[in-house]
């Protein structure tokens, strides 16, 4: 089924389950305002500070593998996607500048650090150097460096972005230093150059709607991140003027964060992540992610039934469930929810509308919760398309239509 663009928000249906949810309570920030309710508690409370970075993509080899790399810089900090096209899956990178100009990369795989890219810019667009190897236990000896090269290019179907990130904050108390504060740190990316402008348009509804939580059209990817921040302290603002004596101060140190990643963006497909995480009073925070994949040669945000043969669910469910075990150490034979191994509240693991496309496969997250106890965490699930061929509708995981 194809999803063509409309004039108004277009909520897939996992995002619309989770701005519900938002509603509820259980997921805080996506609340309607406007830049002259926040602005109105005075600028004299704030520390107000709105930055843009670059977004680059860079392709190239290192040591004789393809590699890509997306990469967002911001005050001398680094944060991409790095892929191999041997290892299939995106895995995070992160790393910052030294005063010499040297760029020091670290590739992340379940949090564990994997390898290191030292480099520079020599040249305008090309980033250059070498990979270190992570030191493995047991290993007598490791991976000597290897070389790398990545230039960027914009190949047909892969789209330029533009980064705009804030930081601000408002204090219980204004005037004390000591008072609580309701604190946000928001990366938001928005299309740059060069877009066709069907799919221009879809993506900053979905950005602005669908993620962002802003009730009224935003063409401007500042003025998105600002009405998003002003949301949140407007509540704060509210939550303030209604405060009962002998309140608990701790549970107005209220914390947002939004950071938008890009986890594919090749042959007019992208994949984007939203990692929130938000703290409004209560035992604890709200972490949650929630992905979209948008088809730009069509103008359409993808959906699970848009790459899958009809009856395709029992299949995917169990391929899913062995990943699953094989990640959490869970024997072949025990319940899923059961007391000794288990870690679902259910038997089965249900099929989340939660995806992610890349060119090689398809992931799933699951956020606390959604499937497990919170103290499980986020669940990540990655299937390369070779072991779904046969209820995919195309080989290559996206419909051609």
């Amino acid at each position: 089924m194809m999803k063509t663009h409309k004039p108004m928000y277009h909520y897939s249906p996992y995002l619309r389950r989770c701005l519900a949810m938002a509603a509820a309570g259980l997921l805080a920030g996506c609340h309607p305002g406007s830049r002259n309710d926040a602005s109105s508690s005075g600028q004299h409370e704030r520390d107000e500070k709105v930055q843009t970075a670059y977004y680059k993509y860079l392709q190239g080899n290192l040591g004789g593998k393809k590699v890509t790399l997306q990469l967002t810089k911001s005050d001398g900090q680094y944060d991409g996607i790095f892929y191999e096209d041997s290892l299939a899956r995106p895995v995070t990178i992160s790393g910052s500048t030294d005063t010499a100009g040297h760029i020091t990369l670290v590739t992340y795989r379940q949090y564990d650090p994997v390898d290191t890219l030292q480099g520079t810019f020599s040249q305008p667009g090309v980033f250059s150097g070498y990979c270190k190897p992570a030191e493995q236990e047991g290993k007598g000896s490791q991976a000597a460096p290897a070389a790398f090269a990545l230039q960027e290019i914009y190949s047909e179907g892969t789209r330029r972005w533009q980064v705009y990130r804030l930081q601000d904050s408002l204090s219980l108390k204004p005037g004390d230093s000591s008072s609580p504060k309701a604190r946000i740190a928001y990366t938001l990316l928005w299309p740059g150059k060069g877009w066709p402008d069907a799919g221009h348009l879809l993506v900053q509804q979905t950005l602005a709607g669908d993620l962002l939580g802003l009730h009224t059209p935003v063409t401007a990817g500042a003025q998105a991140l600002r009405n998003a921040a002003d949301s949140f302290l407007t509540t704060y603002k509210q939550a303030r003027a209604n405060l009962s004596p002998g309140f608990a101060a701790g549970t107005f140190n209220w914390e947002s964060q939004i950071r938008m990643e890009l986890l594919w963006n090749a042959g007019d497909i992208v994949s984007l992540a939203c990692n929130r995480y938000e703290y409004t009073g209560g035992a604890h925070g709200q972490t949650n992610t929630l992905l979209v994949v948008w088809d730009l040669k069509h103008a359409r945000i993808l959906e699970r039934g848009d790459l899958f043969r009809p009856g395709y669910e029992k299949k995917l469910q169990q391929v899913l469930e062995q990943k699953l075990r094989r990640a959490y150490d869970i024997p072949e034979k025990a319940a899923l929810n059961s007391r000794r191994y288990g870690i679902l509240f259910d038997k089965h693991l249900n099929l989340t509308d939660n995806f992610y496309l890349t060119g090689h496969g398809i992931g799933f997250i699951y956020n606390p919760y959604e499937v497990a106890p919170y103290a499980v965490g986020p669940i990540e699930l990655f299937v390369p398309f070779s072991e779904l061929q046969d209820v995919l509708k195309n080989p290559g995981g996206v419909p051609a239509t």
